[in-house]
């Protein structure tokens, strides 16, 4: 946005009806406490940001000081558009784009009307937390990092579905390996029975029967093969059949809708082109339908000649094996434990099948979360370079760096949950493994198994990283720490003491003072945009000679760039910046508006509420001797 160019507020519980004319560059709202000039802010915040009563706060506010009143917002879009928004109390914003009063989505304009909005606290809460660190600097590339954002969006979905199919193979091999377990020993068991040949048998009868048995195998391997592709077209079909039932469950409902709309003419081209759309892609199910119908009824007949020639092949098998009467016993074994056998073999070949389609799902995901890393590396670059351009205008006085992926929380948070339960002292662990691994690597260990990488980086020893892997290994949550973005840490540096600018010159700002911290947010955020900018009290925790020497300074500049509005009780920010507009509240019943104008206009004001009033603003011009 340009610029705020008024607020309106009608029908108020707590303000009189009143308009408030902005300057397009230094606005100060002041007055005592109480007289609602915070109130101003969150108004302005509802009226401008589509979800803004989801804060509790924003949503008293409203509750208790707009009641069933209306605030109306006349704004100067980027593209210099102007808009005319109202409010009213659990209602959505209503934008409407003038000379021609056309409604729009806020949606659709946020951009163009974006405001930068700190509430009283907001700044220190900052200085303090990671999180809040980062979204100021993203102020600045929001619309660079934005296309990259979402792509780790959809590419965590893609990575939740792959480990869905990887872990449903897993299962189905895991059964394999079950039934596998049955047929222990059954190849020494069968080369045994063949050497065990009864006597009597000759060796060209027992090679005869050895041939019809192979052949008997031959002919199960042909009918599973059959059987498989039978089954893999039936499954198609009908995932094709429900899909058709889908569509015409969406056209009959879309149809039966037709007279109840209101919005007829666009409502009767939706359901226009729906039918197109749904008949072109009934078409094509039809198409692959048949195609798959004529397939099976081939397949069918195919497995019917099939079943037919089988039959007469075992019928001759059988009178081969009639002709062992004699060995029956020797011969009914030796099938028996060929058959065992051949049922093993398909098992394995099973598990090869599924062991090849469960390795590409492996291969995909290794691409998936390359493409992951490249997206967190590209958000990265963006941010540091941003960075290193913030860093040169604040001449050493304030320090930003940043750490790739370093907010670990939720990754410790993921480990924490994992190791829950395994006997292993985590809250000791979780520490090496987050300082050595990043997500996707720590998980790849676990995925291969690698202990003795686990303990040479981490230094944890072989027998805990032995029951980390095995804590974790093909478990859920591990694909779920695959998968995880952890942000990049930000940290701003103040630089403490003047002279040599070495790095004991300089803490970050967690570990400042209330007052530091704000000496060292509050120059990032009249840096990182270019949004109108509000702000409850920057004075807060801020020394007068700070204000006087240095945010005065930034402040005279900053106006010439953007709309500032500040509510204040510091007498130095309007009138060392020379507010092109001021207006002071009083509270007499309702709210309202006492005096408006430049900074001579409302010297009194400032003189009576800001310096205490003139008697003592002498005295303390006598006290000091000035």
């Amino acid at each position: 946005m340009k610029r705020i160019k008024s607020i309106e507020i009608r029908n108020s519980p707590f303000f009189e009806d009143t308009k408030i004319e902005f300057s397009e560059k230094l606005n100060c709202i002041m007055g005592g406490r109480g007289t609602g000039k915070s109130t101003i802010l969150y108004l302005i915040k509802a009226t401008i940001c589509k979800n803004a009563e989801d804060d509790k706060n924003v949503y008293n506010i409203l509750k208790n000081n707009l009641g069933t009143g209306e605030i109306t917002l006349e704004l100067e879009g980027k593209d210099g558009a102007f808009y005319r928004l109202t409010k009213t109390f659990n209602d959505e914003p209503q934008p409407y784009k003038y000379p021609n009063s056309e409604f729009v989505s806020i949606d659709k304009i946020f951009d163009d009307i974006e405001c930068d909005f700190y509430e009283t606290g907001k700044i220190e809460e900052i200085g303090r937390s990671d999180k809040e660190r980062l979204q100021l600097l993203d102020k600045k590339v929001k619309f660079e990092i934005k296309e990259f954002e979402n792509t780790i969006k959809q590419l965590q979905i893609d990575l939740d579905a792959n480990a869905q199919d990887i872990k449903t193979y897993n299962l189905r091999l895991l059964r394999i390996e079950e039934s596998l377990a049955q047929y222990d020993g059954i190849e020494a068991d069968f080369e045994a029975q063949k050497n065990q040949q009864p006597a009597g048998l000759k060796d060209d009868e027992k090679k005869e029967f050895e041939e019809a048995d192979i052949k008997e195998k031959t002919r199960k391997n042909e009918k599973r093969v059959l059987n498989k592709l039978l089954s893999t077209f039936t499954e198609m079909r009908v995932e094709y059949e429900q899909k058709e039932i889908e569509l015409l469950d969406i056209l009959t409902k879309t149809q039966a809708d037709r007279d109840t709309h209101i919005n007829k003419e666009i409502m009767v081209s939706v359901i226009s082109e729906t039918e197109i759309a749904i008949s072109s892609v009934q078409n094509n199910i039809k198409t692959i339908s048949e195609s798959i119908n004529k397939l099976l009824i081939s397949l069918e007949g195919f497995n019917n000649k099939l079943s037919e020639v089988q039959d007469l092949q075992q019928a001759e098998f059988i009178k081969i094996k009639q002709k062992f009467d004699a060995h029956r016993e020797y011969i009914n074994k030796y099938h028996l434990l060929s058959k065992r056998l051949n049922e093993k073999e398909t098992l394995h070949k099973d598990r090869v099948e599924l062991g090849e389609k469960r390795d590409k799902l492996k291969i995909l995901r290794i691409s998936l979360v390359n493409k992951l890393n490249d997206c967190k590396q590209a958000i990265f670059k963006i941010r540091l370079d941003s960075i290193k351009e913030l860093n040169k205008t604040f001449e050493g006085a304030i320090v930003i760096n940043l750490t790739f992926s370093g907010i670990t929380a939720p990754f410790e948070d993921k480990l924490r949950e994992a190791l829950r339960g395994s006997g292993l002292r985590y809250n000791e662990l979780i520490p090496r493994i987050v300082e050595n691994f990043s997500a996707d690597e720590f998980a790849n260990v676990i995925h291969s198994k690698d202990s003795n990488k686990l303990k040479t980086i981490s230094g944890i020893d072989i027998v805990r990283s032995d029951s980390i892997i095995n804590a974790l290994f093909e478990t859920e949550i591990i694909y779920e720490i695959e998968k995880l973005y952890c942000d990049d840490l930000p940290e701003f540096k103040l630089r403490i003491h003047e002279g040599n600018m070495v790095e004991e010159n300089y803490r970050n700002s967690d570990e400042l003072s209330m007052g530091q911290r704000c000496t060292t947010v509050l120059p990032i955020i009249f840096a990182v945009s270019d949004n109108p900018l509000i702000i409850d009290q920057p004075e807060d925790n801020l020394d007068n000679k700070y204000i006087s020497g240095k945010i005065h300074d930034i402040i005279r500049k900053q106006k010439q760039e953007r709309q500032l509005i500040l509510i204040t009780h510091n007498p130095n920010i309007p009138v060392l910046s020379e507010s092109e507009f001021n207006v002071f509240l009083k509270y007499d019943r309702k709210s309202n508006v006492d005096v408006v104008g430049n900074v001579d206009d409302v010297k009194e004001k400032i003189i009576e509420l800001l310096e205490g009033g003139e008697k003592a603003f002498k005295q303390r011009k006598d006290t000091y001797g000035y």
